[in-house]
């Protein structure tokens, strides 16, 4: 899932080992320390990456982006386990979104989600300047699974896949950002009429 960033216009050219280890850092803070996005600062990340504050700052404009870059870079992602293979696309997608409200919907995920929000709300940032395209949900293995599907005629031919999985995520996202843990049967009845709607 790892897609190229729009070339920052701040300061000088970057060095690709530190970026690196920017990146690298924050992944380590988040997933190895387990610091919550609050406890996260600028030069805590400096400090564990090994470069100056003044360069963090010189390629971002605040923790949330070099947060967002982290996730959009493949350092950081919510574990969400893998899809099902049963045969049943229905069944194995209720099973996955079950799995998918035990590991993700944790108090530090809720509480990560919204800080980077609020964030980029302040700074005036978007979530597209640093997710183009909406790189994630496109290279989902969720994505995978249901052009497979569709490439074996159990889906329309003209079925859109990236729209299909973006009808899946985004409401499950949209819980998670209002803190509100959606019900198992609440799962079942989005992934019934995602599926419905794209079956042949």
């Amino acid at each position: 899932m790892t897609c190229t960033r729009p070339t920052s216009s701040r300061g000088r050219p970057r060095s690709t080992a530190s970026h690196q280890a920017v990146l690298d850092a924050v992944a380590h803070l988040l997933d190895v320390e387990h610091l919550g996005f609050e406890q996260l600062t600028i030069e805590g990340i400096a400090a564990q990456a090994g470069v100056g504050k003044q360069t963090i700052y010189r390629w971002w404009p605040h923790k949330a982006a070099v947060v967002l870059e982290a996730i959009q870079a493949g350092r950081l992602s919510l574990d969400i386990g893998e899809v099902p293979h049963t045969g049943d696309l229905t069944a194995d997608l209720q099973a996955w979104m079950r799995e998918a409200r035990e590991r993700v919907f944790t108090e530090g995920n809720i509480a990560l989600v919204r800080s980077l929000v609020v964030a980029l709300i302040a700074s005036g940032g978007g979530v597209e300047e640093y997710l183009p395209g909406g790189s994630i949900q496109q290279g989902s293995q969720l994505a995978e699974r249901l052009r497979a599907e569709r490439e074996a005629g159990r889906l329309r031919a003209d079925a859109d896949v990236d729209a299909a999985t973006f009808a899946l995520l985004d409401p499950v996202v949209m819980k998670l950002i209002g803190a509100e843990v959606p019900e198992p049967r609440w799962l079942e009845a989005l992934v019934d009429v995602v599926v419905a709607g794209i079956r042949a």
